[in-house]
């Protein structure tokens, strides 16, 4: 077994309230995040909800992923895989408020593969793909954020 472990970081022109607001908005991330076709909440207790995730993996398939969303409002978001493709997939965003109008937002990820997958996993961190995968996650979080921003400003 392998475990990947990518971390990126970037700094949103928003709040940490609007950035926080945008990844607790579950319902809506497959508007936002072009390889997540569907994902539908089977269960919600407090700070926690289960919900299954109809992802496309890196292009290979679209899978359906059982994934549990830790929130903890409102400075982390904790994602996991219950059960999907991975040996373990854990996946973060850490929020950290700069002055009252800038967050610095960190993604980080760990995969722990095995077999066939261990090997394409590998891959997938050689070529950039992952990484790419996150920095458009980041992206859509930050524009998302900022368009929440600018609507608050204009409705002040």
């Amino acid at each position: 077994m392998r475990t990947l472990r990518l971390v990126i970081a970037t700094t949103v022109n928003a709040p940490l309230e609007h950035v926080y607001a945008v990844l607790s908005d579950l319902p809506r991330y497959p508007k936002f995040f072009r390889y997540m076709h569907d994902l539908r909440i089977l269960e919600q207790r407090d700070h926690t909800v289960i919900a299954e995730v109809e992802e496309d993996m890196f292009g290979m398939k679209v899978m359906k992923v059982l994934t549990k969303f830790t929130f903890n409002p409102p400075l982390k978001l904790f994602i996991e895989q219950v059960k999907g493709p991975f040996a373990k997939a854990i996946a973060w965003f850490d929020l950290k408020p700069e002055g009252d109008s800038k967050t610095k937002v960190v993604h980080g990820a760990e995969i722990t593969v095995d077999g066939l997958l261990s090997s394409i996993g590998i891959m997938l961190l050689k070529s950039g793909v992952a990484k790419a995968r996150m920095t458009e996650e980041l992206k859509a979080v930050k524009r998302e954020a900022e368009k929440l921003a600018a609507g608050a400003k204009v409705t002040s």
